[in-house]
C-alpha cells in the first residue's frame, strides 16, 4: 500500500542519480529485448519502460538503488508515491521512442532518428528547470526526490 504524506520532500534528486538510475532502467530494458526472443522481449522492454515508476511505490529498480522516488501531489495537497497513469504520462515520450523498436527495420529507423533527440530534450529540461523537472515530470506533476 502506497504511503501519503502532507508535505513534498524536500531534497530534490540530484540530475546526476538520476540519469545513473536511467542507465540501470535501460539494462532492464535491453536485457529481456536481448535474450527474450523477438519480439516478446521488445515488448516486455517496451512495458517497464512506460509503467516502471510506478512499481515499488513511485520507484524503478534504477531509483531503488540510488535511492530515488518518483512522487506526485494529489489534489488534496498530499504527497503520493507516483503511479501507473502518472508513469505512463510521465514516461510517453522514452516510451514512444523505445516502442518504435518492436518494429523491424522502420521502427529501428525512428528509434534511431527520434530516441537521441527524445533524450537530449528530456535531460536538458532536467537541468534547466528549477526543480529539477524533465517533460515527462511536466506532463504527469511528478518530482524526483532523494530518499535516502
Amino acid at each position: 500500500m502506497a504511503m501519503t504524506t502532507s508535505v513534498l520532500p524536500k531534497d530534490k534528486a540530484s540530475n546526476i542519480l538520476r540519469m545513473v538510475s536511467k542507465l540501470v532502467d535501460f539494462l532492464f530494458v535491453l536485457i529481456p529485448a536481448i535474450f527474450i526472443p523477438y519480439p516478446v522481449g521488445v515488448l516486455l522492454g517496451f512495458l517497464y519502460t512506460i509503467v516502471h515508476d510506478g512499481i515499488f511505490d513511485g520507484r524503478s529498480l534504477g531509483k531503488r538503488i540510488f535511492g530515488l522516488k518518483v512522487v506526485m501531489i494529489a489534489e488534496d495537497g498530499t504527497v503520493k508515491p507516483c503511479d501507473y497513469r502518472q508513469s505512463i504520462i510521465r514516461n510517453a515520450t522514452l516510451g514512444l521512442a523505445s516502442f518504435f523498436a518492436i518494429i523491424p527495420f522502420w521502427g529501428w529507423i525512428l528509434l534511431v532518428l527520434l530516441g537521441p533527440p527524445l533524450l537530449t530534450l528530456e535531460i536538458y529540461l532536467m537541468f534547466r528547470d528549477p526543480k529539477g523537472n524533465r517533460l515527462g515530470d511536466v506532463m504527469a506533476d511528478t518530482h524526483v526526490v532523494q530518499i535516502k
